[in-house]
């Protein structure tokens, strides 16, 4: 077949396939942007923008991204602030993205500056006041059919948004930000006594997943780390660790992964009395104070992973990863594990390099069945579309590639669209 026609043929699968992104932090009930702000100051942007030398506080209040703190700033003040510095950041992909948001969103004529920001505020306020434009950017722009929140909301619900629980990233006694000895103090005030013992901690997971607020959830999702591991994760051990915690005493990587491989032991035990059997896994970042993520990566993980659901057949495990080192490592879970799947590029992959490596190492080794092409991780519904837009460029790249070297027939490449932006994300998910 002419390889004209072939590009054109993938190229119109990819225009037209139907979408499920399943991880989004939308707020259901208002999934837009409310204001420029909004789409210009996304974290991702932010952070690059406090890295290439504005001043932590110079667009926010409390030195935090707009997504965990009021930024107490007018939202137009806020953008002229940051005019400065955006050319800093014009070569990255997160600079590229925003380009592609305002242009082809917004209608945007070159970059913003102050020559057209004004112009562009309102137009963003015009769409954000219009109760039709989440419906037209789901369904017209983006094709997106579905979308899984893991944020809750108040209101109405926007009817393609459903809704998950990521609030079991508590499992963890240790995070960038908190010490052990505060974790289980803010654990303690939730279930209302200290956590003295392994006993406790199991009980406040038991009260967690008894929480009828999550009981729509589509999935539970948990950010756990990459030191996950099953070495000590016994009665008599995370009593000991948890001591220790309260002392205030120095806890190793073993000792603390140990205590989240525990959790997420009897957090799978409680949920066998839910309806839930799909957990969301996402690993591989660590953020620091103030607000600084780092890409982690330990050995132990994979092995503590594929435990869980060899133990817990009747769950179905989608895994994605911030860190690349993990491509090959989550790859070959999903090959040999059945109820072990993969999905998106998750903060610091979502880059045209690593969705590349990402998308062919999967394509190689990963039953299409159990590949998920995309999730945006979008704050606010505009911010789906540039990332969709890259994969689905990335993807059409590889697939085209792998038709003219024989690798793939052209029906085979135009089986796998659908089914790794549609298919699979509703079966592993069980919509």
């Amino acid at each position: 077949m002419d390889m004209g026609e072939v590009e054109s043929k993938i190229s119109e699968a990819l225009r037209t396939v139907k979408v499920v992104d399943p991880h989004v932090h939308l707020n259901a009930a208002k999934p837009g942007a409310s204001t420029l702000a909004d789409v210009v100051l996304y974290h991702h942007v932010w952070i690059e923008l406090v890295s290439s030398g504005m001043g932590q506080r110079e667009v926010t209040q409390a030195g935090l991204p707009q997504e965990l703190a009021d930024p107490q700033m007018d939202p137009l003040e806020r953008v002229n602030r940051v005019l400065p510095h955006l050319p800093k950041i014009r070569n990255t992909t997160v600079g590229m993205l925003l380009g592609w948001l305002l242009t082809d969103l917004y209608g945007c004529r070159g970059y913003i500056d102050k020559s057209n920001m004004e112009e562009l505020a309102a137009t963003v306020a015009r769409t954000a006041s219009d109760p039709r434009w989440p419906e037209h950017l789901f369904a017209e722009i983006c094709g997106i059919e579905q979308a899984i929140t893991v944020e809750p909301w108040k209101g109405k619900r926007f009817e393609r948004i459903i809704s998950a629980d990521e609030r079991f990233h508590m499992l963890n006694i240790a995070e960038g930000k908190v010490r052990p000895r505060e974790k289980l103090e803010e654990m303690g005030a939730l279930l209302g006594r200290e956590i003295r013992a392994s006993a406790d901690y199991a009980d406040f997971i038991g009260k967690l997943v008894d929480d009828p607020t999550h009981s729509s959830s589509v999935f539970i999702g948990a950010w756990m780390p990459a030191y996950m591991t099953d070495e000590l994760a016994d009665d008599a051990n995370v009593t000991r660790i948890i001591e220790k915690a309260r002392e205030g005493k120095s806890l190793s990587r073993v000792e603390l992964g140990s205590v989240s491989y525990y959790g997420m032991d009897h957090c799978l035990e409680e949920l066998r009395k839910t309806p839930i059997r799909t957990i969301q896994l996402i690993v591989g970042a660590e953020v620091l104070l103030p607000h600084r993520s780092i890409t982690e990566w330990e050995g132990c993980f994979t092995a503590a992973v594929a435990r869980l659901a060899c133990k817990f057949e009747d769950f179905r495990f989608n895994l994605s990863t911030a860190s690349d080192l993990y491509t090959q490592d989550i790859g070959i879970l999903a090959k040999h594990i059945p109820n072990i799947s993969v999905a998106g590029y998750w903060w610091h992959t979502l880059y045209p390099f690593y969705i590349r490596k990402s998308l062919e190492t999967r394509l190689d080794m990963v039953p299409a069945s159990k590949i998920i092409a995309f999730f945006s991780d979008a704050y606010h519904c505009e911010w789906c579309w540039p990332k969709l837009r890259l994969v689905k460029q990335i993807l059409g790249e590889i697939l085209v590639d792998r038709v003219r070297k024989g690798w793939y027939d052209l029906d085979t490449a135009l089986s796998i669209v659908p089914t790794i932006f549609h298919d699979a994300p509703k079966a592993i998910y069980g919509l």
